[in-house]
């Protein structure tokens, strides 16, 4: 559904490696360890490299790590999954609205209080402006739409500025018709995310009390710079962290990537991680992936990462031949966003004090938690 994101995928392919240098024979090799995607987490850093924005790197890319954090706090045996862009979308369509604490408690979660006011939304806009341009080697659709209760009074200010800045699609729909806004909603969401997501809401999600629904949809398909072809995928034991072993398909290439070995900061031997980058076709967008040696726990990895580490990784990797196995994996999460923005500050919005006056005069707060995430590495993209 969405382009960007970070996955945790604890475990390690028993006997092999990911993203070692040289042959198997060179002695370079750091077997298998835990596999820590990390995966589209860092893309926002990267993009806004590629497309030469004058937005901070730091602060998408804290957002980004700030995010995982709540998210590894509590879900601390499973996969991860997110999208800072479409978290930032989402959020900053409702910080359109928010006026006084309910504003400042959401400008500082994002990251934005040294920038002069509404300069975020300029970024988000240049940002999904660039990323979509038809010129681009991969597929990036983004997709906004606001419904609104029949009768339900939006500023028509803010509905300028969520079509200026977001390009959100406005519809009016009756909400008591739960039921009938579901499917047309599921619909909706469908359509944009090229049928990956299904059933996004259910009609318990809406109801006689519910004045809006906002919704966002990003889909991404790109195509490796440098393809794994199909015939030297092979199946191989894969041990999780619980020690329990399942049989994965392992997809295999050898060719020049950026490739840096770098220390976690100990003294002990087994301090070293990996990182590789797998680029796209056009070199616009890549993969990043992490990796501790086999005897480092994911766990003792995981707490390093920080804004200026991911920069660190994408400055200081380096083109080399390198032998790639990486595990053909699917992904799906669906989490809620509310405990996230709760643990990062923003309080004041899911309560009766919210205040988004600017969105409508009346007071009503935020209480749909929705979030659905979906990811594919196949053979070819």
């Amino acid at each position: 559904k969405h382009t960007r994101g970070g996955v945790r995928s604890g475990g390690r392919a028993g006997g092999h490696w990911c993203g070692g240098v040289g042959s198997s024979s060179s002695g370079r090799i750091l077997e298998s360890q835990d596999m820590y995607f990390l995966g589209l987490l860092s893309l926002l850093v990267l993009q806004s490299k590629a497309f030469k924005t004058n937005f901070p790197d730091e602060t998408i890319a804290e957002l980004s790590v700030n995010v995982y954090n709540q998210l590894r706090a509590a879900r601390e045996d499973e996969n991860i999954l997110f999208s800072p862009l479409s978290i930032a979308i989402a959020m900053g369509m409702v910080e359109l609205g928010a006026h006084g604490t309910t504003l400042k408690e959401i400008r500082h979660s994002l990251g934005f209080d040294s920038l002069k006011n509404g300069e975020e939304f300029t970024f988000l806009k240049d940002l999904s402006d660039m990323a979509t341009t038809e010129e681009s080697h991969y597929v990036l659709n983004i997709a906004n739409s606001l419904y609104v209760q029949n009768g339900f009074h939006i500023s028509d200010k803010f509905l300028q500025l969520v079509k200026k800045y977001f390009k959100a699609e406005v519809e009016n729909i009756d909400f008591s018709q739960s039921a009938a806004v579901a499917t047309h909603i599921n619909k909706w969401v469908e359509n944009h995310t090229n049928n990956m997501i299904k059933d996004f809401v259910s009609p318990r999600d809406f109801g006689a009390l519910t004045h809006l629904a906002l919704i966002n949809a990003i889909y991404f398909k790109g195509n490796w710079k440098s393809q794994f072809r199909p015939e030297n995928t092979r199946t191989f034991s894969f041990t999780k962290d619980d020690e329990s072993e399942v049989q994965i398909p392992m997809m295999y290439q050898q060719g020049e990537f950026y490739y840096g070995e770098f220390s976690d900061g100990s003294n002990e031997a087994g301090g070293i991680y990996q990182v590789l980058e797998i680029p796209y076709e056009g070199d616009e967008i890549s993969m990043m992936i992490v990796l501790s040696r086999q005897e480092v726990p994911l766990v003792t990895l995981e707490p390093l990462v920080k804004a200026s580490l991911i920069n660190e990784w994408a400055n200081s990797v380096k083109k080399q031949k390198v032998e790639v196995y990486l595990p053909r994996f699917t992904v799906e999460q669906e989490i809620d966003l509310k405990d996230v923005w709760r643990g990062l500050g923003i309080t004041e919005l899911f309560s009766s004090s919210a205040d988004l006056t600017a969105m409508s005069g009346k007071r009503f707060f935020l209480s749909l938690k929705v979030y659905e995430e979906v990811l594919k590495a196949p053979n070819n993209n």
